[in-house]
């Protein structure tokens, strides 16, 4: 009886994986797909978003309290949405809560509104909100403290672990001469306000004492330009400053966007920032209010960018960004070739900005600003991850993912090993629908796509199935993927995976760290 027990055992393992095929099947054996015994599902005809996953969701804001040295926190209640509807939502919420006994008041008079019609950035884990310059009724201590609370709020969102604060598109000094930069924010639950306060107080420059040596370490957010015009990406670092004037600020700033370029958009080749400067940063007041920063380059200042990989409408982007973020009352910034200035950022994958009389404003170059996700793409016969840029919205994009699982790796990638799971000849136009229902994900690929697929042959099937099939659940954090093919759904494409079940994450077909 324990015998035959064993053998009937063994029968139904083998029946369950029968239906995929395996790459170093000893090590990394696909998931089942489920049978879809019960499944009603239609095959998507047009595209659908991550706010069907669910209806609502919990958070909490922070606010500073009446009697409290910390913040004090609240529930809320949202209705379900992409990150970026969610988190203004949730400021929204925070910047209209009401007094209380155990709230402060921090404005009194003019309401707190946000600024804009684009007033946060989200991208790379780092959030940019914009404030109405009725902000600026409060003290500079109650200011920061307020930022605090909104930085812990906002890092609630998983994908959120630090803040900048601007407001009216400028970031705010916090002291006296307006020159003390806040930088970049992250979140601070149950820690002492006061103490804070007294620990940013500490960098002032006294008043009568020399601002270029007072020397400066604040968390800043380095916008750099993308491999081959692709727009920039930010990512906040620790740096150092000589001294807190703007002029030595930007220095900082701009020798910092070269080193986190190098290392994270893979351009070694391109050309330090700070060499192609003629001379150094050079600030002036505007009429209308706030400081310009204008940077001299070279004449082959393009020429040496566009060696390293770096288009020079995107560089110019990203200092823009930088500075406008970082340094305390910059307005724009002007960027000259010799002595001409830039008058338009001109490339071929975003729409050319014109620069009246050359200054370069905060709002033009964020035009620029793309977020990113992570696709699964292929070395040595597994998946790895990889990080690859969409828009702002493409981040809550179904389409966008697999857009970006189809465009494959980058020169660097290809350098490294990484190939494309998927074949080349698959476009976005093959993609027919895709949609949440009932938390899964319904994806409806072309015939032509199918042929593709069954072309590659079985030994390649299963790390295209996979790496979409990860893609989607990595960047939506849904766990099922069913597949159709012209609106019906495919028993067997190029070998034993069977098509027409439920593919679910799995993370065992992947080695991480690439991303």
């Amino acid at each position: 009886m324990k015998r035959l027990l064993c053998i009937l055992t063994a029968l139904i393992c083998a029946l369950c994986l029968s239906g995929c095929s395996s790459v170093r099947e000893e090590e990394h054996a696909p998931a089942p797909t489920l049978p879809p015994a019960r499944a009603v599902y239609t095959a998507p005809d047009g595209d659908g978003f991550l706010s069907a996953v669910s209806d609502e969701a919990e958070y909490r804001v922070y606010l500073p309290g009446r009697n409290e040295p910390g913040l004090v926190s609240r529930n809320v209640t949202l209705e379900k949405a992409g990150l970026q509807d969610a988190a203004q939502t949730l400021l929204q919420r925070l910047i209209s809560w009401p007094a209380d006994a155990e709230i402060r008041q921090m404005i009194t008079g003019r309401a707190l509104t946000l600024f804009g019609d684009h007033p946060m950035e989200i991208s790379g884990g780092v959030c940019t909100v914009n404030l109405s310059s009725a902000a600026l009724q409060m003290s500079l201590s109650d200011y920061y403290k307020y930022c605090i609370a909104i930085a812990t709020t906002l890092c609630e969102f998983q994908e959120i672990n630090s803040v900048n604060v601007l407001v009216a598109d400028q970031s705010i000094g916090l002291d006296i001469t307006g020159n003390l930069p806040m930088g970049t924010l992250t979140a601070h639950p149950g820690e002492n306000l006061s103490v804070l306060w007294e620990q940013m107080e500490s960098r002032r420059t006294p008043l009568g004492e020399d601002l270029s040596r007072t020397p400066l370490s604040a968390m800043a957010t380095l916008y750099y330009p993308l491999l081959d015009g692709r727009g920039m990406a930010c990512a906040t670092r620790m740096v150092n400053f000589e001294g807190q004037t703007p002029g030595q600020l930007a220095l900082g700033l701009i020798r910092a966007v070269s080193e986190t370029r190098r290392s994270l958009a893979g351009g070694q080749s391109m050309p330090e920032l700070e060499s192609l400067l003629l001379h150094e940063p050079v600030t002036s007041e505007l009429e209308d209010g706030g400081r310009l920063i204008t940077l001299s380059l070279r004449e082959d200042a393009e020429s040496q960018l566009q060696a390293g990989g770096a288009d020079l409408a995107c560089t110019v982007a990203a200092l823009t960004a930088t500075l406008t973020t970082f340094i305390p009352g910059i307005a724009a910034v002007c960027v000259r070739i010799g002595e001409t200035p830039i008058t338009e950022l001109r490339t071929d994958r975003f729409e050319t900005v014109i620069n009246l009389g050359g200054l370069v404003e905060r709002e033009a170059a964020m035009t620029f600003l793309m977020s990113s996700v992570t696709v699964y793409l292929a070395r040595e016969g597994v998946l790895c991850e990889c990080e690859k840029p969409v828009s702002l919205s493409g981040g809550d994009s179904l389409r966008a993912q697999l857009v970006a699982l189809m465009e494959g790796p980058d020169p660097r990638e290809k350098e490294e090993g990484i190939t494309a799971p998927l074949p080349e000849t698959v476009h976005e136009d093959d993609i027919l629908g895709i949609s949440v229902e009932d938390g899964t994900l319904l994806v409806n690929l072309s015939e032509g796509f199918r042929s593709e697929i069954q072309g590659q042959g079985p030994e390649k099937e299963t790390l295209a199935c996979y790496s979409m099939v990860n893609t989607l659940c990595r960047n939506t954090g849904l766990r099922r993927v069913r597949f159709f093919f012209e609106g019906e759904q495919v028993e067997y494409v190029a070998g034993d995976i069977y098509w027409a079940g439920e593919f679910m994450y799995n993370i065992g077909l992947a080695e991480q760290g690439l991303g």
